[in-house]
């Protein structure tokens, strides 16, 4: 029989390998989970054969985050009875999304692993790696009308360990989500709506930048309803106006507004304030209005052109270009073919700069997943597979046009192609999703804002040059052997 008793820690240093998946929003759990290692007294190690604790951060959205999840949880099991066999005391913590959504199956399920923490116990890693911690740590969601629904949330004063390239931070402004969207299981994951207060995340944001970050990328569930849950007035435009008196700070990038709750002062923002990206990530879904009907969005395709088409409106942005992210949900129960084909016609139009397409799964505990006329597995993944192809076709268009333009690149660091180049990504581009600028001449270090000139283009990503000469020379044999 497996032993799966808590152990307490051994003499030496402990070291702890952490595995983060899923979304921004995971990672920066995850680097609280890291900080957390770090104020234990414990080092962090890159590979799991060199830990005596082994941590994953999971997810447990969907399907195949479900599997990854599931997959990752295994090989460390694997690796920690190697270890054991050894005469290692190592130890196996999983933590996050998947343990919030199956604590009880997973614990009988996997009796290798010793410790479960949710999605709100980061900081009971501590009590783990002091030897303290129960196995089943995963604090219980009360209904959004409870006393104690308002569970764990980061501040300013968290410990917390910037990962990859440190020049860009995520901040969590809010956890959890207390709208009804049919397809969703993240409010049963991360419960109710909670807001940190403006002073708090100004404060993050200011001990960021004064550490070296130059970019910020705000995330929640949902950035339009940030403030909403709180009784001091807090809202999306009052953080944005507190955060751009931030000295030092580059830009501020939003992820994941919802579409009807965009405001004219939040488009203007984006339009006009230098410092707030001229970027929005708006998960829209769907436009068929029947679709979104049964997605229990709250909103017709008649906003989502409204509101597509503010975004693009001088008397709304001025002379800036704001480019925009947004996601689509395909084989939902109900998308027939005439649906998928105003979806279809909605992309070919080109009004999306940067595009995800992901085939609806039945996740179990959501109001779609008892829903009738459903689509295949196989013509959804198709219908995704036809948007993403069309998307590409606009972008690929989109960037030629770029061609001999003046950009401004926030410079990420060596290129992953070669050393000898540089990489980094201009207004419109988020970090690991929306393609990259490849810089072929010049020097600059990470977190530089450099002026370069577009010499080629892909569907994905732009070349260019810090030297003006090289430029001209490069895009005239371009046009000579067109």
């Amino acid at each position: 029989m497996t032993d799966t008793s808590p152990r307490p820690p051994s003499a030496r240093a402990q070291r702890v390998y952490l595995v983060s998946l899923g979304c921004p929003k995971n990672q920066v759990d995850s680097e609280v989970m890291i900080g957390v290692v770090h104020g234990a007294g414990a080092t962090l190690v890159d590979e799991p054969e060199d830990a005596d604790t082994l941590v994953v951060n999971t997810c447990g959205f969907i399907e195949a985050a479900k599997e990854e999840s599931i997959e990752t949880i295994l090989e460390l099991a694997a690796l920690k009875q190697q270890a054991r066999a050894a005469g290692r005391d190592t130890r196996l913590v999983v933590a996050g999304c998947l343990s919030q959504r199956y604590p009880d199956e997973l614990a009988s399920e996997l009796p290798e692993v010793d410790h479960f923490l949710g999605s709100a116990d980061q900081l009971g890693l501590d009590r783990v790696l002091r030897g303290t911690g129960e196995r089943m740590a995963v604090t219980a969601f009360a209904p959004p009308s409870g006393p104690s629904s308002r569970a764990y949330l980061y501040d300013h004063t968290t410990p917390r360990t910037l990962t990859g390239r440190t020049h860009k931070a995520y901040v969590k402004i809010a956890e959890g989500c207390d709208r009804p969207c049919g397809f969703c299981i993240i409010p049963k994951l991360r419960g109710a709506q909670r807001s940190r207060s403006v002073y708090s995340v100004v404060e993050e944001v200011h001990a960021l930048v004064q550490s070296g970050v130059r970019e910020v990328l705000l995330v929640a569930q949902d950035l339009t309803t940030y403030g909403t849950d709180r009784d001091d007035g807090a809202n999306l435009e009052m953080l944005l106006d507190a955060l751009v008196r931030v000295e030092g700070l580059l830009w501020v990038r939003l992820h994941y507004a919802y579409p009807s709750a965009v405001t004219d002062g939040l488009i203007a923002r984006i339009g006009r304030e230098p410092k707030i990206a001229s970027y929005l990530d708006v998960p829209v879904q769907h436009v068929d209005t029947e679709v979104l009907r049964r997605m229990r969005r709250g909103y017709t395709e008649s906003r989502v052109r409204e509101l597509f088409g503010k975004l693009r409106d001088p008397a709304h942005v001025g002379d800036t270009r704001v480019w925009i992210r947004t996601t689509m949900l395909v084989g939902h129960p109900g998308e027939d073919e005439a649906a998928f084909g105003r979806l279809r016609d909605f992309i070919a139009e080109g009004l999306i700069d940067h595009l995800g397409v992901f085939p609806w799964s039945r996740e179990e505990g959501t109001a779609s997943a008892l829903l009738p006329l459903r689509v295949g597995t196989d013509r959804a993944q198709e219908r995704a597979a036809e948007l993403m192809a069309l998307q590409e076709q606009v972008r690929a268009a989109r960037h030629a046009a770029l061609v001999g333009t003046p950009i401004a690149v926030l410079v990420d660091g060596p290129s992953e192609e070669s050393e000898l180049l540089l990489e980094g990504r201009h207004e419109g581009q988020a970090p690991e999703i929306d393609g990259k600028v490849i810089l072929t001449d010049g020097t600059a270090a990470p977190g530089q804002l450099v002026h370069a000139i577009v010499t080629a283009a892909t569907a994905h990503d732009l070349v260019a040059t810090l030297d003006p000469e090289v430029a001209a020379e490069r895009i005239a044999e371009q046009a000579a052997a067109s």
